[in-house]
C-alpha cells in the first residue's frame, strides 16, 4: 500500500466519491499582550496635582480689565480598562476656584464655588484608544480625547466667562501626554513582531509525528481574528494560513520564508483543520499479493484435477477484475469481478460480491458444471484481503500525540483530532484508492511576555 501525502482540509465533507481539491487550513496563534506594565505607567506619568495651584492667574482679554482666578484639583487614580482592542483611561478630578478683581498689591474675591465649608467640586477626564497593528506588525495607538463631564457643575462665570475649562485644562494635558507615552512604547515594541515570527519559523519546520512520518504545515500567509480582552490582558490572535501534507521517510529541508506582511483583508476567518490522508494500492502489488497466495495452488474436482498458473488484478467500471490463468484438467484464463470495501476492523481492502463475468460464465457452462462446484471461487474470495502497510487508526493516533509538543521556549503547539471519516474506494486505471478525513482544532501558544 503506497500513502500518499496527508492534507489538512475545512470544512466537513460527506461521504467522498472522488477526492476534492483541498482549501486551505488556518492555525490559531494567539499573542497575549499584558498592558499592565503599560498603565502602570501610564499612572506614575500623570500628576496627582497639576502645575500652577493655588497661584492667582489673569484671566485673558481687556474686557475682563483685572479679573483674576485660582484654584486647587487633585485626581484619582486612573481608572484603564480594555474592551476588544479599545482602551478607556478616565480619571476623577476634585477642585475649588476662585474669582477675583486685582487691586493694588491683593486681590479682592468676587465668587467661588467648591471652597470650605462647600464640597470640592468633581468632574470626569478620559480617553479612548484604539489598539491597531500595522502591516509590519507593528503596534499603533490612535487616541481619542473624551469631553469632560462635570458631575458637580461649577457655576461661576464672572462677566459671562466660563473658566471650569481652563481648571480641568491642565490635568486634561497631562492624561493625554501620559497616553502618548504609552502610543510610544507600543509603537517601539517589537516583541510582537518577534513573537509572530518566532510561530511562522516554526510553522515552516517538519514535526515528527512518529519515526519515518513528518508534518509540514506549509504557511502561505497571515490573517488576524478578532481582537479579545480580558482585565488588562489584550489577546492578539494571527490565523496562518496553512496547506499541510504529510510525507514519509526523512525529515524533508525546507527553505525559509520571511514573515508576510499583516493580511487586512476583512474576510471572516474560520479556524480549524480536517486531515485527509489518501492511500493507494496500485494493481501491481495487489497482484503480487495474490500471486504469492494464489499460484501454484491445486484444486480437486470429480472431473479433474487443475491449478491456478497465474493471476493478475486490473480494474474495470468501478470494480475489480481478477484474471485467473489455469492448467491441468482445466488449460484457459478465468475472469471474475467484485466490488471493493475496505474492512476497517482489519484495516484491509476485500471484495464483495466476487463472481465470474458473463463471458466466463459462458465458457464454463460450455465445460460443465463441475467448475462451478469447485472450491475456486471461494478460495479467490478468501485470499483477495490486501493489506495496507498502516492502519488509518494507528495514523490518527500518531497524529494526536504529534499535534501536541513544545515547539521552543515559550512556544507550544496543542491539536486535538475528532472526527474520523472513511470515504468510499475509488477504482482508478492503475490502482486502487481510498480517502479518511480526520477533522479537528490546531493551535500555537505563545507565552504571555510582551
Amino acid at each position: 500500500m503506497h500513502w500518499r501525502p496527508l492534507l489538512f482540509a475545512l470544512s466537513t465533507f460527506p461521504l467522498l466519491s472522488s477526492p476534492p481539491d483541498t482549501p486551505p487550513s488556518f492555525i490559531a496563534a494567539p499573542v497575549v499582550v499584558d498592558l499592565a506594565a503599560l498603565f502602570a505607567a501610564a499612572e506614575r506619568a500623570t500628576p496627582r496635582v497639576p502645575p500652577g495651584v493655588e497661584t492667582w492667574t489673569n484671566l485673558p482679554g481687556p474686557a475682563l480689565g483685572g479679573a483674576t482666578y485660582r484654584f486647587n484639583l487633585y485626581r484619582d487614580p486612573l481608572d484603564c480598562s480594555i474592551t476588544g482592542n479599545r482602551l478607556v483611561l478616565r480619571t476623577t478630578v476634585n477642585y475649588w476656584l476662585q474669582v477675583g478683581l486685582r487691586m493694588k498689591g491683593w486681590v479682592q474675591g468676587m465668587a467661588s464655588c467648591g471652597v470650605a465649608p462647600e464640597s470640592f467640586r468633581r468632574a470626569r477626564l478620559g480617553l479612548q484608544a484604539e489598539v491597531g497593528l500595522t502591516p509590519d506588525w507593528g503596534l499603533d495607538l490612535r487616541l481619542t480625547p473624551e469631553e469632560p463631564e462635570q458631575l458637580d457643575p461649577c457655576q461661576v462665570t464672572l462677566l459671562g466667562y466660563d473658566i471650569t475649562d481652563k481648571v480641568l485644562a491642565g490635568m486634561k494635558d497631562s492624561l493625554v501626554k501620559a497616553a502618548r507615552g504609552m502610543e510610544q512604547q507600543m509603537r517601539d515594541s517589537t516583541l510582537l513582531r518577534a513573537k509572530v515570527e518566532n510561530a511562522w519559523l516554526q510553522a515552516q519546520q517538519p514535526v515528527a509525528l512518529s519515526p519515518g512520518v513528518n508534518l509540514l504545515l506549509n504557511p502561505e500567509r497571515v490573517r488576524l481574528s478578532p481582537w479579545r480582552s480580558e482585565g488588562s490582558a489584550l489577546t492578539i490572535t494571527p490565523e496562518i494560513q496553512i496547506r499541510p501534507i504529510l510525507t514519509l521517510g526523512d525529515p524533508p529541508l525546507v527553505p525559509y520564508r520571511p514573515l508576510p506582511p499583516l493580511d487586512l483583508s476583512p474576510a471572516p476567518i474560520q479556524p480549524g483543520f480536517q486531515l485527509r490522508v489518501e492511500a493507494d494500492l496500485a494493481f501491481d502489488q495487489a497482484t503480487a499479493q495474490l500471486a504469492r497466495q494464489m499460484v501454484g495452488q491445486v484444486f480437486e474436482t470429480d472431473k479433474g484435477t487443475f491449478a491456478v498458473q497465474s493471476v493478475a488484478v486490473r480494474g474495470s467500471g468501478g470494480n475489480v477484475l481478477l484474471e485467473i490463468g489455469l492448467k491441468g484438467r482445466l488449460d484457459g484464463k478465468l475472469t471474475l469481478t467484485g466490488h471493493p470495501r475496505f474492512d476497517e476492523q482489519s484495516g484491509s481492502i476485500r471484495l464483495d460480491g466476487l463472481d465470474y463475468t458473463l463471458e466466463s460464465q459462458s465458457w464454463i457452462t460450455r465445460l460443465g458444471e463441475w467448475l462451478f462446484r469447485s472450491s475456486l471461487r471461494r478460495t479467490l474470495s478468501e485470499k483477495c484481503d490486501w493489506f495496507m502497510d498502516k492502519s488509518f487508526q494507528d495514523l490518527k493516533a500518531q497524529a494526536q500525540t504529534g499535534l501536541n509538543r513544545q515547539l521552543t521556549p515559550g512556544l507550544a503547539m496543542s491539536g486535538t483530532i475528532n472526527g474520523f471519516t472513511l470515504g468510499q474506494i475509488q477504482v482508478q486505471d492503475d490502482r486502487l484508492s481510498l480517502v479518511a478525513l480526520m477533522d479537528g482544532q490546531v493551535q500555537i501558544a505563545l507565552r504571555p511576555e510582551l
